[in-house]
Order: structure tokens, then C-alpha cells, then sequence
């Protein structure tokens, strides 16, 4: 079964009415993209009362983790209807949130994915780009795979990107450590926004950072400004 961009658009709207009826509100935007395997769920415009009062009280921690936890209860039903509206079977499933945009992604993967196709001088750099800023603010993955590059996006897969510390927070549940770590993660790379802008040439409008601690990985997500 190939996806067609009637069942991207139909299953955008089936996100849309699963989300609301967990928070009661639902998303402006929800917009599907398939790449690879891989969907990507783009979020816009999503924030419900209590959350903007979480937000402004700067109580970053508890917005994440009531977002992630209602998301997550619904993941299950999520994974189902993208399968069978796609008819390809979705076994993991990621999401990142950014509050100061009020923007999120959610990453549905099938474990067979084919190689996405890139040019290998910009393989090489954006690599070498990432390892030196990543050297900063976490270990330097074992493995780095671009997954999706296009005018929109663009999506690396880093692996054994973990150190044992941070095994201890996840081991102990130490979610309020955690959480801010992997937050000023985040702030480091958008901080080198400018050097990732000149290689891809383009505004980046978001960056989001999804983490798999069980398997020591982690997507980082470019998202570019569209041109007018």
C-alpha cells in the first residue's frame, strides 16, 4: 500500500480528534509527512488553559510532563490509526514540545528503514558540525545517521549519544534532573543555530530533540522557515 496525500490529510485530522479529546482542546495545525518510514507529525498552535498557566509561572518541568504523559497515554491508539491508515506497522513512537513556540512533533518509525540518499560532502560536514556542538552538551553518538532532508526539514538519528550518568537519572526516576538536562541540551544546539544555518542555507524556525533512553538515542530535528 503506497500513502497517498489523501490519507496523510486524513490522518492529520484523526491526530487532531484524538489529542482534543484527551486535553479537551485540540491542535490549530496537524500536519503528516511521510519520509523513510518515519511520519512526522507537525503540532501548531496547541496549549490548553492549565498549561498556559504552568508556562507563566515558569514551571517548565510540570508542563513537559503533563503534555508527555497525556500524549503518551494516547500513543497506543495514535500508533494504530497511523498503521492502518498507512498500512505500514509503526512499533516506536517520540515526541518534543517546544512551549516558547507553541509548536511539537510527534515521530512514528518503522524499524525497516530504508537509507535516505544525501550528498556525502554534506553528509561530512553536517556530521563534523554536530559532533563539534554536540561534544559540548552530551557524549558524541557512536552513530550519526541523517534520516530526512528536505526544504523543510531536516532529521538525524543519533546513537550512543548517552553517558552513565544520565542512565542513573532514567534507572532512579530522577525525571526533574533529567528533564532539565535534556532541555539545556536543546538550548545549546539552538544557541549554535547560526553555524547550522550557514551549512543547510537556510533559516531554521525550530529545533526539537526526542530521546529513546532505553536504546541510548536521540532524533534532532531541524525545522526551516518556508520561504515566501
Amino acid at each position: 500500500m503506497v500513502a497517498t496525500q489523501e490519507d496523510l490529510q486524513s490522518l492529520s485530522s484523526s491526530f487532531s480528534k484524538v489529542i482534543k479529546r484527551g486535553f479537551g482542546k485540540g491542535p490549530e495545525s496537524c500536519f503528516a509527512v511521510l519520509k523513510a518510514n518515519r511520519l512526522y507529525v507537525y503540532i501548531r498552535n496547541f496549549m490548553t488553559p492549565a498549561e498556559e498557566i504552568l508556562k507563566e509561572k515558569r514551571e517548565y518541568n510540570l508542563v513537559t510532563k503533563f503534555r508527555s504523559s497525556v500524549i503518551a497515554a494516547l500513543s497506543k491508539e495514535l500508533l494504530q490509526e497511523a498503521s492502518q491508515t498507512l498500512g505500514i506497522s509503526f512499533e516506536s513512537f517520540y515526541q518534543d514540545w517546544n512551549h516558547n513556540t507553541n509548536s511539537g512533533i510527534l515521530l512514528l518509525v518503522n524499524n525497516n528503514n530504508p537509507e535516505v540518499k544525501i550528498d556525502d560532502n554534506f553528509d561530512r560536514k553536517l556530521s563534523q558540525l554536530i559532533r563539534m556542538v554536540g561534544s559540548q552538551l552530551h557524549k558524541i553518538p557512536s552513530e550519526l545517521k541523517v534520516v530526512k532532508y528536505t526544504q523543510n526539514i531536516c532529521a538525524i538519528e543519533l546513537k550512543g549519544i548517552m553517558l552513565p550518568l544520565e542512565f542513573l537519572l532514567v534507572e532512579t526516576g530522577q525525571s526533574d534532573l533529567l528533564l532539565r538536562h535534556e532541555r539545556d541540551i536543546k538550548k545549546g544546539y539552538y544557541q549554535h543555530k547560526q553555524l547550522f544555518e550557514d551549512l543547510f542555507n537556510r533559516s531554521i524556525e525550530d529545533l526539537f530533540m526526542m530521546w529513546d533512553h532505553q536504546n541510548s538515542r536521540s532524533y534532532l530535528i531541524f525545522s526551516f522557515l518556508k520561504n515566501i
